[in-house]
């Protein structure tokens, strides 16, 4: 494993983060276990944003498209797989592993 600055990292790198680390690019879970995230800075929410891998949220999305529901504004049960860009982790079990999909610059 290498340990790279963010300014050298490029699409598709495999990236490692830890607990208190600010996310620098956006990326797509691919592989975790409790992972929250504060997106205070980006997009002003004040609670803590849970997030889950890829796999997991479409498999939700899937449910509920197959039980005739719908996410509302309201109600969004399909926790996202992006981790973006300007936020931090707050917690996770480190058993992750992200995919770069778009870096800032």
């Amino acid at each position: 494993m290498l340990a790279l600055h963010e300014s050298e990292l490029v699409t598709g790198d495999i990236v490692k983060l830890s607990e208190g680390m600010d996310i620098p690019a956006d990326m797509l879970l691919l592989g975790a276990h409790d992972v929250t995230t504060d997106e205070a800075a980006l997009t002003g929410e004040p609670d803590a944003i849970k997030k889950r891998i890829f796999r997991e949220c479409v498999a939700k999305r899937d449910e509920i498209v197959a039980n005739g529901q719908k996410n509302s504004a309201k109600s969004h049960d399909v926790y996202s797989p992006i981790l973006m860009s300007g936020t931090s982790v707050i917690y996770f079990l480190p058993i992750l592993i992200l995919l770069t999909i778009s870096c800032r610059f």
